[in-house]
């Protein structure tokens, strides 16, 4: 009987195990029970195995295409096109996509996808998921510079208990 097994193979582990019953097999030293057992399949695996490479003279994986793509080409295309515009062109507040606002978009194309796809398609198109800078609107940069300059080389210099808590370089 075989031993622990993942509850999902990846596609390279179904085909070694194709590949090593295909000597058993070959071999004909082993009753189809024993190879079905040893490789975690059923019977009527063992058996359909068997006639394929009996019909075809080798054995080949079966080759998965996956599901269809939702999105023609043209589509893509026209996505990037509306992307590039910005999503205040678009109506949104801020200058930020997010998988939502996305989403809102592809509906303009016809098209809905989940939320958590909406990221595939969107790295399927080259882009990147970006955070944004986390500073007020208010923020003054000649200020802070100012600040850092003057006042944060006397607060460096006073020393004491609690010496540079909250401050870093």
């Amino acid at each position: 009987m075989a031993g622990w097994m993942p509850s999902k193979r990846t596609r390279a582990q179904l085909e070694e195990r194709r590949l090593a019953a295909l000597e058993w097999i070959n071999a004909g030293q082993h009753k189809h029970q024993e190879i079905a057992d040893h490789f975690g399949i059923s019977l009527r695996t063992v058996e359909t195995w068997k006639e394929r490479l009996k019909k075809q003279g080798h054995w080949s994986a079966t080759v998965s295409t996956g599901r269809p793509r939702q999105m023609t080409e043209e589509q893509r295309e026209q996505l990037r096109a509306l992307l590039q515009e910005g999503p205040r062109a678009h109506g949104f507040a801020d200058p930020t996509w997010t998988t939502p606002r996305v989403r809102e978009v592809l509906g303009l194309l016809g098209i809905w996808h989940h939320r958590d796809h909406v990221r595939k398609v969107l790295h399927g198109l080259g882009w990147t998921p970006q955070k944004p800078e986390s500073r007020a609107l208010e923020r003054d940069e000649k200020r802070v510079m100012t600040w850092v300059e003057t006042v944060r080389p006397e607060v460096e210099k006073k020393g004491g208990p609690g010496d540079h808590a909250g401050l870093s370089r």
